[in-house]
């Protein structure tokens, strides 16, 4: 096990975290890494921030404002390992995380992903569960994967990259029907080793975003849904009509959630566990 692996953090305004972010990526018990901070046109002190911390393996580069594919993108291209782990500058890696991964790709090199589920921090507490399994055709309907999970590099160097173009949200989603639909075959293992740790704000995300706008998530599908239509229409002939029906009873199901009665049983069921 003596891979090279490239952690690459897009930074937009989070000064604030991005100490804690590469602290978490220094203490790493597997060492052989290079860390690649890519500062997406902060208007805060994250250059400030990020160049107290630069080393001969932790390197940080400016780009104008244009958005986190581009700059994931950016990353990679600079990036000399063989092993890429996307981070947000935000979240933080458990000190574990690299070795476990990397086990993974020693005992079959044939690998093209290794994943797992995820714990909250800050302003909510809650372990994130994604399925050991899955296959393409469930993966057109939902993301099943974090966007930190490691995959080898060569596939970023054979074509496959973050669509710049999805500026609003879910690029990560693309990204993984690029790359699994791409090689059906190849193993996308899970590990029962939470890889890293998600930064719950109080306030608003990206994704979050996507999903209380019924325009911008449409939009963003049909987006995902054109760059992949012969795919969606191998498994799903009528995707929009699905997805529309999908978002019916996702809106009805959030009323629901969101009622009060609701709410007051959610608290007393989990108050008495």
């Amino acid at each position: 096990m003596n891979g090279k692996v490239s952690i690459i953090i897009p930074c937009f305004n989070h000064a604030l975290y991005l100490e804690d972010c590469i602290q978490s990526v220094i203490a790493q018990s597997y060492t052989n890494w290079e860390c690649i901070i890519i500062d997406d046109g902060s208007a805060d002190n994250s250059s400030e921030v990020a160049q107290k911390l630069i080393n001969h393996k932790i390197h940080y580069v400016y780009q104008q404002n244009q958005g986190v594919s581009c700059a994931r993108n950016n990353g990679i291209k600079q990036a000399t390992g063989d092993y890429i782990l996307p981070l947000d500058a935000d979240d933080t890696l458990n000190p574990l995380a690299l070795e476990r991964m990397l086990e993974v790709f020693a005992k079959n090199e044939e690998t093209m992903i290794v994943f797992s589920d995820t714990v909250t921090f800050g302003h909510s507490n809650n372990k994130l569960t994604v399925e050991e399994k899955f296959s393409i055709k469930e993966l057109l309907l939902q993301n099943k994967l974090f966007c930190t999970s490691m995959f080898p590099k060569k596939y970023f160097d054979q074509g496959i990259m973050y669509d710049e173009k999805l500026t609003g949200g879910l690029e990560d989603w693309e990204f993984w029907i690029q790359l699994i639909s791409s090689h059906r075959t190849l193993p996308v293992t899970k590990i029962d080793y939470p890889v890293f740790n998600y930064r719950s704000h109080a306030g608003s995300s990206r994704n979050n975003d996507v999903f209380k706008d019924d325009h911008k998530k449409e939009m963003i599908y049909n987006m995902i849904y054109e760059k992949h239509k012969a795919l969606f229409h191998e498994f799903y002939p009528s995707y929009i009509s699905l997805l529309k029906r999908k978002t019916f009873y996702e809106k009805k199901l959030e009323n629901i959630y969101s009622r009060k009665l609701y709410r007051i049983y959610n608290f007393l069921i989990k108050l008495f566990r």
